[in-house]
């Protein structure tokens, strides 16, 4: 990895982040943009829209006609499971937890709370499931003699481990998922606007997936995709034994609920393919990725042409398997990879319909050399 590309994940990474929290993100994508010449909008939803080549924020708002050639939308998510602080009394503060992970994690684990004067130390104290709400209820304890005045309303909370670590070519950073994803996208941008690339390419990076995909499902309701668009969702997915941390970009075949749109699917796996022939450290896996549900679902489901990509993520939204809480980690390597393969898919002259083609006319072939033995009489030949 580049020492660009690192700084890149390294300030992404960084941000503190919540499902409907991402203000972080957005400045630091906002800020992206004004050193990079990309342009950036953003829906109605607040969603964030980055444009290369063309993709202006109001092409990318418009949805309307599908442009000619096709327009690549790569998308990951700004959130990360964490704490929103609801009210304070004395030294405890209550905060709604919003993401998935399992309640034995949280009693006596550490918290940092982020507010706009400093950060706070906590532990949780309690955890519960109050009826009809749909995240957990924790009561945190300050730590060095704080009170909950310290810590308003509204203040994000994540798990204290390290915002970003490098360690023997792997990065641990408390939010991985899917925060590297944002930093594939910009880097990925950053590639095609230094190759000049013709293809239109538009980054998408959405609010708060983590309860229920919100910003994807907005940004389909107010046409922030454009139609006709082939949308590349962008996952740190946990890994699983045919896609393991280190061993290259994941194809998403599909999540635990659906497959993607075969053909987009087909066309990445085929510039994956050629991209490893050329490019020596490229390496890549097609695999069905069950560990969770991703917003690729939610594009097909709504009717536009989504495909995805993952890197094998560990500690899978900061789960240690032997319990306890600890810093997601991913491969420098599969990064790279990822990133390569967007910058080549948007660079690549081909479509999903041209590789389509491309199998009609080999397996027609394939018909047309074998004809004749097939028109052989023999033992198995039907009567006339």
């Amino acid at each position: 990895m580049n020492a660009r590309r690192r700084r890149l994940l390294q300030g992404v990474l960084s941000c503190p982040t919540s499902p409907f929290c991402e203000r972080a993100v957005i400045e630091y994508a906002r800020d992206w943009a004004l050193r990079c010449g990309a342009a950036f909008a953003q829906d109605a939803a607040g969603n964030v829209l980055l444009g290369a080549n063309g993709a202006t924020g109001r092409r990318a708002r418009g949805g309307g006609r599908a442009p000619k050639a096709p327009t690549w939308v790569f998308t990951a998510h700004m959130d990360h499971p964490g704490f929103v602080v609801r009210r304070g009394r004395g030294s405890s503060v209550w905060a709604e937890f919003r993401g998935g992970i399992a309640k034995q994690y949280f009693p006596g684990s550490p918290v940092r709370l982020i507010t706009a004067h400093g950060e706070f130390a906590a532990t949780v104290a309690a955890v519960r499931k109050p009826k009809g709400l749909g995240c957990l209820e924790c009561r945190l304890e300050l730590l060095g003699a704080r009170v909950a005045a310290d810590v308003p309303p509204g203040s994000i909370g994540m798990w204290d481990v390290p915002a970003f670590a490098r360690r023997n070519g792997r990065i641990a950073a408390r939010a991985c998922d899917d925060l590297a994803g944002c930093a594939a996208v910009l880097a990925a941008l950053e590639g095609v606007i230094s190759r000049g690339a013709d293809s239109t390419v538009m980054g998408l990076l959405t609010r708060a997936e983590e309860v229920g995909f919100v910003g994807a499902l907005a940004a389909c309701r107010l046409g922030t995709i454009p139609a006709g668009a082939l949308v590349v969702g962008i996952e740190t997915s946990k890994a699983q034994p045919a896609a393991r941390v280190g061993g290259g970009v994941v194809v998403r075949v599909g999540d635990k609920l659906r497959t993607f749109n075969e053909s987009l699917t087909a066309h990445i796996s085929t510039v994956a393919a050629g991209l490893s022939k050329t490019k020596r450290n490229f390496r890549f896996v097609r695999q069905l990725m069950p560990g969770g549900t991703c917003e690729s679902t939610a594009f097909c489901a709504l009717g536009h042409v989504a495909g995805a990509l993952a890197v094998p993520l560990g500690n899978y939204h900061n789960q240690h398997p032997r319990g306890g809480i600890a810093c997601e980690f991913i491969d420098e390597g599969d990064f790279d990879c990822l990133v390569d393969l967007l910058v080549a898919l948007a660079c690549d002259k081909r479509t999903p319909a041209d590789t389509d083609a491309d199998l009609r006319r080999r397996l027609d072939g394939l018909l047309k050399s074998r004809q004749k033995t097939l028109d052989e009489p023999g033992p198995w030949s039907p009567r006339r």
